[in-house]
């Protein structure tokens, strides 16, 4: 007999197999078991070396070894008239096939209901969980797909949001495919005129699909070609192209997504039902007013003043034409919300003129479609404007229910989460944004400076490639990345002016320079930047009349707007006016679901400490010690999610020098010089009377003035001889009278 015969004979073969199938079920188990438990990843390690070391040790055993009624007996010691062999191997092929099934069972729930997918997971849950950070090694899911925005081949490229619109209406129906990560719309649409390899996209946008196609529309013709690609190989999974009346628009639209999802169900086994009930398209009953509605949507979303005004005339058309059209209304309120008149918006509405004009539409919108994501976008914006932050955290996390790459919403839902003092949601929830949209310009300009308090290099990183493809974006997140502690002023503002000098008519960037001048002493300077916000160079050169004035007019002009609120606050309190300051914050905190109130400038709590003193001030001790537990309890937060700034500090510091602690007051102090304080004005706190004299206050106040003149002495040599925008931007001549060649 030969050996494979022998082999055969004893079995050998059926218990290797039953022996692999069996181990790779126990591997399994141990691994869902073990991801559940504290366990360290040598557990694993060790199960798999024993299964493996196992696997020889049996084969020999299944050689050496037959079992007989009467127990396991040597195979030589068997009389082979006696051998039971065969109703041996008869089991263990039944063993064998029971694990099989096992294993396929086991297959098929991983597959179908385990997705490691992170769309697979509600908006709330994903942001509140550790995130890998941006640049991590990961492969694209399986199911995943980016939608290009879509080329328009019409002879009018004023056709341009009409075939953007195809594509990000295509996007938002992909979106809601059970089990199916689609790229989000900013970051597939960064891609918009270049020619660059597909293979290439998919690794960017860390997907395994692309879905690319155009439109060329001509009258009332339409004609649009779209192809479904696998990134890896190139192959086309699916292509069509469709010649149609423009009458006909939604209809193709909801042809291509329902072809779409049925090849990513057969190539990909995508969940879902049939093409019959297929996610729709919002269809209106005018294609004129879905015309005006793409071009509206398309303007609102490039951001900027001029865009905001020129959309809302295009969102006022498309809701005339068919007011039925519930995304038209809905995107008329964002449109509307978007043009308040505050440092992170875009017009010069009051919150009374922004609430009257955009209410209306949100409940409009939600009449007509109570499941329409940008309605509860709307809506949760028009609340955090008013200041109810809870309530604009669940509408945003509805809308992130409804649409899990609904980029906007996860944007304004961490802005909401940190103003309410949630400050691990907030960090959670930025670093989501970056891994669900890499590319996302407003995500990446929010999470670098987080991101270089734990990882300054990577953060460095961002800010480049953020630079490269939008200027003043990466340029301003650089400076952002430059003022995190430990801070370094001059640096910072290098990248602030390089910010400018791509846009000088954006405020955000502005007010960073202005407030970095005129911190190291150059107040005409930081007067010569922009019209806007100068009354921060007043309060800064001590100026306090002329400030409040200029302060009290935008308060007057939108009295329900916290931001001037809470600077005519601080204004009035530095001016020592207590009584009215006191009325002010007391007014603030009535606004505050939370009690907090936070600085407008740096969103520390040393608004909240001014009010404490206040009511201290004011004989109120028990409102006093109420407000300085809210500062305390808020910083605990901070330091538990690791990002403290020297406002933090300067906000602890005053709150100990009421409380008498002198020794915690100046080591606080000590500790925002060593991650960065500048600001002067810091040290002229009336929390700080009492301790104004002391010899060590004097040492600490001495040894900030010396950072700020090195500082001083630092920008002017970069501003007269390193000028990084000489043709859009020159300092005064007497400034740069008399400046070193070197710093």
């Amino acid at each position: 007999m030969s050996l494979f015969e022998e082999l055969k004979r004893r079995n050998v073969f059926r218990v290797g197999i039953a022996y692999v199938v069996t181990a790779w079920l126990v591997l399994q188990v141990a691994d869902i078991v073990l991801d559940n438990l504290p366990a360290p990843g040598w557990v694993m390690q060790v199960i798999m070396l024993v299964l493996v070391v196992g696997l020889p040790v049996v084969l020999v055993i299944a050689w050496a070894f037959e079992l007989t009624p009467e127990g396991l007996k040597r195979e030589r010691d068997v009389d082979r008239s006696q051998s039971i062999t065969n109703r041996t191997g008869r089991k263990l092929d039944r063993v064998i096939i029971g694990a099989l099934v096992l294993a396929l069972g086991y297959f098929v729930w991983e597959s179908r209901f385990s997705a490691q997918d992170p769309a697979g997971a509600t908006p709330s849950e994903s942001a509140d969980l550790p995130a890998a950070g941006p640049g991590a090694a990961e492969a694209a899911p399986e199911k995943s797909i980016a939608v290009l925005p879509f080329v328009n081949l019409s002879s009018d490229q004023e056709q341009e949001y009409f075939s953007d619109g195809i594509s990000e209406e295509l996007l938002n129906v992909l979106a809601q495919y059970p089990g199916l990560h689609v790229a989000a719309r900013t970051s597939s649409f960064q891609f918009k005129g270049q020619n660059k390899d597909i293979g290439e996209i998919a690794r960017l946008l860390k997907v395994s699909n692309v879905l690319e196609g155009s439109v060329r529309k001509s009258g009332a013709r339409l004609r649009i070609t779209a192809q479904l690609i696998e990134a890896d190989t190139g192959y086309h999974l699916w292509s069509q192209t469709y010649d149609r009346e423009m009458d006909d628009v939604f209809a193709i639209q909801d042809e291509i997504s329902a072809a779409i999802g049925d090849a990513l169900r057969v190539e990909l086994a995508l969940d879902g039902d049939d093409v019959a009930n297929a996610p729709r398209v919002a269809e209106s009953a005018n294609t004129a007013a879905y015309e005006a509605f793409l071009e509206g949507r398309h303007l609102v979303n490039q951001r900027g003043r001029s865009n905001m005004l020129q959309a809302s005339e295009a969102l006022k058309r498309a809701v005339r034409l068919d007011p039925e059209f519930a995304p038209a209304q809905a995107w008329m309120a964002i449109a509307w919300t978007m043009m308040l008149n505050s440092p992170t918006t875009y017009g010069d509405l009051t919150l009374a003129e922004v609430t009257e004009r955009a209410t209306p539409h949100v409940e409009r919108a939600l009449a007509l479609n109570p499941n329409l994501p940008e309605a509860y976008g709307a809506r949760g914006l028009l609340k955090m404007d008013a200041s109810d932050y809870p309530g604009a955290l669940a509408d945003l996390a509805h809308a992130l229910e409804l649409n899990p790459v609904y980029v906007d919403a996860v944007n304004w839902s961490q802005i909401a989460a940190s103003a309410a003092g949630e400050y691990a949601r907030s960090y959670a929830l930025q670093r989501r944004m970056v891994e669900i949209d890499p590319l996302s310009i407003i995500g990446r300009l929010n999470y670098a400076p987080l991101l270089a308090m734990s990882d300054r290099a990577a953060a460095v990183r961002m800010t480049e490639e953020l630079a490269a493809q939008n200027a003043w974006a990466g340029y301003t997140a650089r400076g952002n990345v430059e003022s995190a502690p430990p801070g370094n002023l001059p640096e910072a503002l290098r990248w602030y002016l390089k910010a400018y000098g791509a846009d000088p008519h954006d405020e955000f960037t502005n007010r960073f320079i202005i407030r970095s001048l005129a911190m190291v002493g150059e107040y005409e300077e930081a007067r010569r930047i922009s019209d806007a916000n100068l009354y921060l160079v007043d309060v800064q050169e001590g100026q306090l009349e002329g400030a409040i004035h200029s302060l009290r007019r935008a308060h007057d002009a939108d009295p329900q707007n916290w931001a001037p609120l809470t600077e005519l606050a601080d204004a009035l309190y530095f001016a020592r006016h207590f009584d009215e300051s006191l009325a002010l914050y007391r007014k603030l905190q009535s606004l505050s679901p939370t009690d907090l109130i936070v600085d407008a400038v740096d969103a520390s709590t040393r608004s909240l400490v001014r009010l404490a003193y206040d009511l201290q001030q004011a004989g109120d001790l028990e409102g006093a010690q109420k407000a300085l537990a809210l500062h305390r309890t808020d910083l605990e937060k901070r330091r538990q999610v690791g990002t403290i700034y020297p406002p933090d500090l300067v906000a602890n510091a005053m709150a100990r020098a009421m409380d008498g602690d002198e020794s915690g007051a100046f080591d606080a102090l000590r500790e925002a010089l060593a991650l960065g304080l500048r600001d002067l004005n810091a040290f002229r706190e009336p929390c700080f009377d009492g301790v104004a004299q002391h010899p060590e206050f004097l040492a600490i106040q001495a040894d900030a003035r010396q950072r700020v003149e090195a500082d001083h002495r630092a920008v002017v040599h970069l501003i007269c001889n390193e000028n990084p925008i000489p043709d859009m931007w020159q300092p005064l001549g007497a400034t740069c009278a008399g400046a070193a060649a070197g710093p």
